[in-house]
């Protein structure tokens, strides 16, 4: 029974235009290589006739416009022609390379050569493009397979389709042949055929455009990204705690935040972590850091850095840590899905203790940095470690290291769950303190990014 309303209900929707229906014409196309098709076109522009034939029902292909000699329609049509006279009837196959329009069954039929022609509109006057604006984007690699989904973006010779049938998924930009796209692809494009500086950075232009790789359009080779914006940023934050109350009463709250701005050659950083726990009224751990951070890029990989890192730990009996540092980096891999940084270089410490009181000196400093998606965007792990060995100045020759490894595993959209351990290390803390602590952290995370 409610099988037999749903139906009814769609049914109703299709009828009311609510849920619209493509407009399709019949036709009949003959193609330079001598192939004949039957099927339904649903318009033309940019080159590209948008044809469903009886043996690809499922899917609209696309045909090149130059290599079409013929085409019939059962139904009126419009054609805009490139001088944008407009002439609106059904065609008929004529000689190859041409076509009859017939306005009336009385009138004599127009001769049309098919070069001439811009775009084919359905007989209402508009364009078939907007009439399947809710068709999909199609892709044709080298190997003869068509991919329909949207086209989400492309960098680092990674193109990113989002399907219904698989989510998003993953294309090497090398095995495209061509591509379509039903809305304007922002493209940078590549403007010299080498690297002038040796950089690893090309000189770039942007367009739009909503086809690539056919002869009247872009030339793939020359395509750097699509739909990537020149100024980017990416951030997230999460929190997690418990709270008990009974025989044992206790509260902790976990809380962090990363976030990251990035163009080709700058990138800023800035993180916090918090931390609070208590017990029957007692506090039992509380501290807090944060990091602001900037890059220069000299070439893709190579990279300079310069930091402010501050520390504040109760139970340590840590006032505050200030740690100012530079160094060199290298980005070992920069993809969506794999980053993997590593970094070493020079730093200056202040840290006020509540019983030793004031340390100044110089340390040396290294961090790692690495995220991989096991699962396309489903599971993400990472390690995220930070180290300092000072130079004896003040007279501290203390190690320390701070380490985070764990997964992000999406529960919906942009929220995910994290699942962490933490490990710090000091190996000269205050009198009576241990040497290192640990955490285990879950949290509930929000991502975001442009």
């Amino acid at each position: 029974m409610r099988l037999k309303l749903f139906m009814v209900l769609i049914g109703l929707l299709l009828i009311s235009g609510v849920i619209p229906l493509y407009a399709a014409v019949p036709a009949h196309i003959e193609l330079k290589d001598g192939t004949l098709l039957k099927g339904k076109i649903f318009g033309m522009r940019n080159g590209v006739l948008r044809v469903r034939a009886a043996a690809s029902m499922r899917n609209p292909i696309p045909l090149r416009w130059q290599d079409v000699t013929g085409l019939a329609t059962d139904e009126p049509v419009t054609l805009v022609l490139d001088t944008g006279v407009t002439h609106e009837g059904r065609l008929q196959l004529f000689e190859p390379g041409s076509i009859h329009l017939l306005k009336d069954q009385s009138a004599l039929p127009v001769l049309i050569a098919l070069e001439s022609v811009k775009t084919i509109q359905d007989s209402t006057g508009e364009p078939a493009a907007s009439k399947e604006s809710k068709e999909p984007d199609e892709i044709i690699l080298k190997n003869g397979m068509h991919l329909i989904g949207t086209i989400v973006s492309m960098e680092e010779k990674t193109l990113t389709v989002k399907t219904p049938y698989a989510g998003d998924i993953s294309v090497q930009w090398d095995e495209v042949e061509q591509l379509q796209s039903r809305t304007p692809l922002s493209v940078e494009v590549i403007e010299e055929e080498e690297d002038s500086d040796g950089d690893g950075f090309y000189q770039t232009s942007h367009t739009m455009v909503t086809a690539l790789g056919d002869s009247e359009s872009l030339s793939l080779a020359r395509v750097k990204t699509i739909n990537i914006p020149d100024l980017r940023y990416k951030g997230d934050f999460d929190l997690g705690g418990n709270r008990t109350k009974g025989n044992t009463d206790t509260t902790a709250v976990n809380a962090s935040t990363e976030n990251t701005i990035r163009t080709e050659r700058h990138r800023g950083l800035l993180s916090g972590k918090y931390a609070f726990a208590s017990a029957d009224g007692d506090n039992t751990a509380k501290n807090a850091r944060g990091r602001l951070g900037y890059d220069y890029f000299f070439t893709k990989n190579l990279f300079a850095n310069s930091y402010e890192f501050l520390e504040y730990d109760r139970f340590q009996g840590l006032d505050i840590r200030s740690t100012t540092g530079l160094g060199l980096g290298y980005q070992v891999f920069d993809t969506p899905s794999h980053r993997l940084s590593v970094s070493i270089g020079p730093a200056f410490v202040y840290e006020k203790f509540k019983e030793t009181g004031t340390t100044k000196t110089a340390t040396g400093a290294w961090a790692v940095d690495w995220d991989y998606e096991l699962i396309s965007d489903r599971l993400q792990v990472y390690h995220h470690q930070k180290g300092f060995r000072d130079f004896g100045g003040g007279g501290s020759t203390a190690l320390r290291w701070t380490a985070e490894q764990g997964a992000r595993i999406e529960v919906y959209g942009n929220l995910y769950l994290k699942v962490a351990f933490e490990y710090r290390y000091n190996s000269d803390p205050e009198p009576g303190k241990k040497k290192s602590d640990r955490a285990f952290i879950w949290a509930l995370g929000y991502e975001f990014s442009n």
